[in-house]
């Protein structure tokens, strides 16, 4: 008796082959729109580029912005396992870790198709990704929260509330070199650059946290 997983001829296809289709969909798509923006980007490039029949595409995405938010969305899912996995492998203490998680911040924030994505976003007034926003648990948002509360507990930085402390960081250390980038600058391009901005910004972010006063 054949497998359950094995279609016979003339089934349906098997999950894992629509998902692995699906994914190449994404990943060709990905690469187009990152490297030409979205209004230079289409539907038939896409295609072409997959080498999959249109309504094989448009089954999917049943237009050029369904297909940038599904570009999205699985830029967001790939993100927030890549941070799972960076913020498994932080040793150290909870400021070690915050560490950490804000330097790996400052990284994501730099990662070139992401900057590209963003750009299109802002430059095309695109909405997208408001499902995402709307979720009730964001993984790496709610990391920064425990990890300030504990820094807290600690008395290694100030009281005050974590949403707002976590905003600032964010807005400390990569905010600003990400809009840079944007912008078409390559400032922040290697990881020597990045780590001279990292540590002046850090420094400054954990001397307001701690509540001390510049001088």
């Amino acid at each position: 008796m054949p497998a359950a997983s094995t279609p016979s001829k003339g089934g349906r296809p098997r999950k894992s082959d629509v998902e692995a289709k699906s994914l190449h969909i994404i990943e060709m798509a990905s690469r187009l729109f990152a490297q030409q923006g979205f209004a230079a980007t289409s539907v038939e490039q896409v295609v072409a580029a997959c080498g999959v029949g249109k309504d094989t595409v448009y089954r999917r995405y049943p237009s050029k912005l369904a297909l940038f938010e599904g570009v999205v969305a699985h830029a967001r899912v790939q993100t927030e396992a890549h941070f799972q996995t960076a913020m498994a492998s932080a040793a150290g203490d909870v400021m070690e870790q915050l560490r950490a998680a804000a330097r790996w911040l400052l990284t994501v924030n730099l990662d070139p198709t992401l900057v590209a994505f963003k750009r299109i976003a802002f430059s095309e007034a695109l909405v997208v990704g408001q499902a995402a926003a709307n979720r009730p648990v964001d993984p790496i948002m709610d990391r920064l929260f425990a990890l300030l509360s504990a820094a807290q507990e600690k008395g290694e930085i100030g009281p005050g509330d974590v949403t707002f402390l976590a905003g600032h960081l964010i807005n400390s250390i990569a905010v600003g070199p990400m809009i840079t980038a944007m912008l078409g600058s390559t400032t922040y391009a290697t990881s020597e650059a990045q780590d001279a901005y990292f540590e002046k910004a850090w420094r400054l972010f954990i001397d307001g946290a701690r509540g001390r006063k510049m001088g």
